[in-house]
């Protein structure tokens, strides 16, 4: 056992400090194995710092292997970033804190050299953010699918604060013109290298006809990764969740698929039935959080009471993990109250309620398992087992201008605190 005033030494150690180091202190200094295991205890923001205490801490801290055991220690995700406009030069980003002790907002907007007019977040992935560029290149934008511009895409680790830059994906005429969506894969206890799918129309005369190509910088340029194949026209690829090793997307309305980046199949995922009454899913949430897939489908004439589905692990169904009621947040906040057919809140049937749930979020103890709910002008941390609830941010009255008209359609991002490389 480690005894605190050591562990002090080490955290308070500084270039200068080790000339005058203590035997005790110059021991562990010199004992790599012993160091280690001190440096995997410290927050990754105090190990940034701790890269320039000398080229040897250097070494051991960017080492891989040291970013493997990193790893292996689980940590919560530490914010939200919640993009609340489009419309200027720059696309903004709000940062939600979810830790108790509040960190400043990694960025507010995206800027990288080869893009001065800015970057646009895709998708998180364990740490690592795709990016692309805001504004197309080439000829005139004439599909919110990419059809017809060209972009730069980017990996960005929003700790370190590194980027690179993907090979071009050409915009190509004939066989395969369109872009559906590129996406992320990175376990970065399995691997550190990240994989990046891209989806095309393979077919300019029929639509519903798709190719996958796939990136790393293991194996090198863009290559086509099996045949063609045929899904719903409006699954939207741009929006894959990473779980177990697959992609997965969601239709509306038919198939849904996941695509398992390393064996390079495609499956179908299954879901839960549409009800009679309704011609297509009503998705309000689908993402992963502490190793589990999360969906959320929300058809009741309210909205404010609904289930947390999760997936088998076998992909055999879903199952309800949480019953969630919003009746209470409605009660102290009724500002998400947008009809008053009746003077007090509820019942459900009588009025309609405004938010966007952004977040599912996993602890290691379940009972601290949590909702992320975005309501008009706030954010609200909603527990799952005994239903307490708690404001955690409020909005800037210019923020929230932004963001009541696409309350339900939030584009909405984890940080997970990490020292992956890109």
């Amino acid at each position: 056992m480690v005894s605190t005033k050591r562990t002090k030494i080490i955290i308070n150690v500084s270039s200068s400090y080790l000339q005058q180091a203590s035997p005790s202190a110059e021991e562990i200094a010199n004992n790599d194995d012993l160091l280690i295991e001190l440096l995997l205890r410290l927050p990754i923001k105090s190990l940034l710092k701790f890269k320039s205490v000398s080229k040897h801490w250097l070494s051991l801290i960017s080492n891989p292997h040291f970013s493997f055991h990193l790893n292996l220690i689980r940590r919560p995700t530490s914010g939200l970033f919640l993009c609340n406009s489009y419309s200027h030069l720059l696309p903004e980003y709000d940062f939600i804190n979810l830790h108790s002790n509040p960190s400043r907002a990694p960025f507010k907007s995206l800027t990288f050299v080869n893009d001065p007019s800015g970057i646009k977040v895709l998708q998180s992935c364990n740490g690592l953010l795709l990016c692309n560029s805001f504004r197309g290149r080439g000829r005139d934008y004439n599909s919110f699918r990419g059809r017809g511009c060209e972009y730069n895409y980017y990996i960005f680790n929003s700790t370190t604060k590194q980027y690179t830059t993907l090979p071009p994906l050409r915009v190509k005429t004939g066989v395969s013109r369109s872009i559906f969506g590129v996406n992320l894969a990175f376990d970065p206890l399995k691997s550190p290298h990240y994989k990046v799918i891209c989806v095309r129309n393979c077919d300019s005369l029929r639509h519903g006809h798709y190719q996958i190509e796939i990136y790393s910088p293991e194996t090198g340029p863009w290559r086509l990764s099996g045949g063609t194949f045929t899904g719903p026209t409006d699954t939207n690829f741009n929006r894959g969740v990473f779980w177990k090793g697959a992609i997965h997307w969601i239709s509306p309305s038919g198939t849904c698929f996941y695509f398992n980046v390393d064996e390079e199949k495609l499956r179908d995922m299954p879901m839960p039935p549409i009800p009679e009454e309704w011609d297509e899913r009503r998705r309000s949430y689908f993402g992963e959080s502490g190793g589990h897939l999360h969906l959320i489908e929300n058809y009741g004439p309210g909205g404010a009471v609904f289930n947390v589905l999760e997936m088998e692990r076998d992909y055999s169904g879903w199952f309800v993990k949480y019953k969630v009621d919003l009746f209470g947040v409605a009660t102290v906040f009724p500002e998400m109250i947008r009809n008053h057919n009746d003077p007090e809140p509820g019942p459900e049937e009588l009025n309609d309620y405004a938010f966007s749930v952004l977040c599912v979020a996993r602890e290691e103890n379940d009972e601290d398992s949590y909702l992320v709910v975005q309501i008009p002008k706030k954010v609200i941390r909603y527990n799952f087992k005994d239903q307490t609830f708690k404001k955690i941010h409020d909005f800037a009255p210019s923020e929230f201008d932004a963001h009541e008209p696409e309350l339900e359609r939030v584009d909405v991002f984890q940080h997970n605190e990490s020292l992956a490389c890109v």
